[in-house]
């Protein structure tokens, strides 16, 4: 207390020029109290020391009485002196920072605009390949489909065969979508292989792939990927990867296996779309490293008790859809059946 007292009397000669008086605020003590021991107000008080309304005191703080008659004064000094102390507090804030440091960089959106229009980055393993897939009208680059093609071999053997063009068109399509990201391909082209779960698969004959987006998950690619017309989606909770193909007719399917495991489809009519089991998945081709861990890979996901995969908590039900057959156009104007973009 008496170091207080002693700040009030110090306080108080600072002011004496001007005729305002310096109060220690005690334990308890509050405006109204304060303003009727000076005769004064406490909007007077509350302007001369730049106070809020509602503000609470603390014992120990000093606050400025303004002379009667003088009181806007004694507001404009309080306002002035706190303008100098916020410059002061930007000031002290500012320490430390360099000329040039930059403000964090905010997250770039996941369906965006592309930088280069129809150019790809696709990985696989340890083998990149940058290259122009579709013009800027969205036409396919026929010269890169040499490049897909080898990017797309079958990884144990190193076989190759034509990618189909319509598929090439649909990756150009989905990295456009979402800004030309990275797309890292776990399988493409597949020999018949008489231990495969599907007679016939659209890898057999280079109209399929395997893949994911970086950064993209994969329940984004999956509802973007079924937009498309005539075309196969597989979505797999418990694997990193969709599956995408194209044929001559709409379907989708859901198969909660896991890698190596034979195909658990969330109904019977998954059986009748599914193009692959997991276990049909071959690895990287040969002298290169799998892909990132969990690039693209979803929470495991326990399959619906009874079949339907349509709850609130599990993906849409597998479909088979037939539309007005054709290919004039790539994409369906109106998707019937497909979720908003990252609903599950």
């Amino acid at each position: 207390m008496a170091l207080l007292a002693g700040a009030a009397v110090a306080l108080a000669s600072v002011y004496a020029e001007a005729g305002d008086v310096v109060h220690v605020v005690a334990k308890g003590q509050v405006l109204v109290q304060i303003a009727k021991r000076y005769r004064t107000t406490v909007d007077a008080i509350r302007a001369a020391n730049g106070l809020r309304p509602g503000q609470l005191l603390k014992p120990g703080q000093e606050l400025v009485i303004p002379e009667k008659g003088k009181e806007a004064e004694a507001a404009k000094r309080a306002k002035k002196d706190g303008k100098k102390a916020d410059t002061k507090e930007n000031a002290a804030a500012g320490k430390g920072k360099k000329k040039g440091d930059a403000k964090p960089a905010k997250p770039e959106p996941l369906v965006m605009k592309p930088k280069r229009p129809g150019f790809v980055k696709l990985v696989r393993g340890t083998d990149r390949l940058e290259t122009q897939l579709l013009t800027k009208h969205g036409r396919l680059v026929p010269s890169a489909l040499t490049g897909l093609g080898k990017m797309m071999r079958h990884g144990p053997s190193g076989a190759k065969t034509a990618i189909d063009p319509r598929l090439a068109t649909l990756i150009g399509m989905v990295s456009d979508h979402f800004g030309g990201r990275t797309i890292h391909i776990t399988s493409g082209f597949r020999p018949y292989s008489p231990t495969q779960y599907t007679k016939h698969s659209n890898h057999n004959l280079g109209r399929a792939i395997d893949f994911s987006i970086e950064g993209v998950p994969n329940t984004m690619l999956r509802d973007f990927c079924r937009t498309f017309r005539n075309a196969g989606v597989g979505y797999y909770p418990n694997s990193t990867f969709v599956h995408l193909d194209v044929r001559t007719t709409k379907a989708f399917w859901i198969d909660y296996s896991r890698p190596g495991e034979a195909p658990r489809y969330d109904s019977p009519v998954a059986q009748a779309s599914a193009d692959e089991s997991t276990a049909d998945v071959d690895q990287a081709p040969s002298g290169a490293t799998p892909a990132p861990s969990g690039a693209g890979k979803e929470t495991p996901t326990t399959p619906p008790a009874q079949g339907g995969g349509s709850g609130d908590t599990h993906p849409p039900p597998s479909q088979v859809v037939d539309p007005s057959t054709g290919n004039s156009s790539t994409q369906d104007p109106t998707p019937r059946n497909a979720p908003k973009a990252g609903q599950n």
